[in-house]
């Protein structure tokens, strides 16, 4: 389908890019590198729906950034896999993809491509564009938007705005809110979600996140059979390890505005419904 290939050529060309510039900046020794690996679990309480057929999501992933300079232009590759269970019939969904930004001081603007492949009986493919910024509006408050287009066998857009506060400098607590359309009288989305994530030893750069989700979703034509209408409550947890981005015995605010971008891409309760 010409419409796969797009996307999934547009991600590739994110890393040919991001090979030719870094490698003559590594050849001079300039830049650095960070990164960090996660695994999750969410749940998707659904037991407003005739059918009380809970979703339960278990995510594994990674990124990876490479810095040329700190202010400057940054290159990072993502990769994802989550495997969705309903009652007896599971999903699996791969997904990656890459993003190139400037950063600096007082925040960051960059393009973010994923393409993702789902099988669920049968396969389907999916790919996103997106923009994304962030502002450091103050050393514990930062501000983010984004907004792009959806593609593949379904078709969309979205935008999504959060705030992070950091009340201390190894805890982040985010409030975000998510709008998603699918077009041809398809589904829309809005939610608000809140997450904290917490370093407890800067020795050993792992962090603990907890999430809630409040999500509405609403059918602008008669549902599908077996389709949704309905308000969701989504919990999760996860852990992830860090490394580079902020140096030894780096805080979670260096990590967050050091090393790799995470506010970018679709809003992920958007993605783990499975529209």
């Amino acid at each position: 389908m010409e419409l796969r290939s797009t996307g999934k050529l547009a991600a590739a060309g994110v890393f040919v890019l991001a090979a030719c510039f870094a490698a003559p900046a590594m050849a001079q020794d300039i830049g650095s590198l960070a990164g960090d690996v996660q695994g999750g679990y969410t749940h998707y309480d659904t037991r407003q729906t005739a059918k009380d057929d809970d979703t339960n999501e278990w995510t594994a992933g990674g990124s990876a950034v490479f810095t040329l300079s700190n202010p400057g232009i940054n290159f990072q590759g993502n990769f994802e896999n989550a495997g969705v269970k309903v009652k007896n019939q599971s999903t699996d969904d791969w997904g990656y993809g890459g993003d190139i930004f400037w950063r600096d001081f007082a925040g960051d603007v960059g393009l973010n491509v994923t393409a993702d492949s789902v099988s669920k009986g049968t396969s389907a493919d999916y790919q996103s564009e997106d923009i994304f910024g962030q502002f450091y509006v103050l050393p514990n408050l930062t501000l983010g938007a984004k907004g792009g287009h959806v593609g593949g066998d379904f078709s969309g857009w979205f935008g999504d705005s959060r705030l992070v506060f950091y009340p201390y400098d190894d805890v982040a607590l985010t409030f975000a809110g998510d709008y998603a359309r699918i077009q041809h009288a398809g589904p829309q989305m809005e939610d608000a979600a809140f997450t904290a994530e917490y370093l407890p030893v800067r020795d050993v750069p792992v962090t603990l996140a907890i999430g809630y989700t409040y999500a509405r979703y609403t059918h602008l034509s008669p549902p599908p059979a077996g389709g949704l209408d309905e308000n969701l409550n989504v919990f999760s947890v996860a852990l992830k390890f860090y490394f580079g981005g902020g140096g030894r015995r780096a805080s979670l605010v260096d990590y967050q505005r050091g090393g790799t971008e995470s506010w970018d891409g679709p809003p992920p309760t958007l993605v783990g419904i499975g529209f």
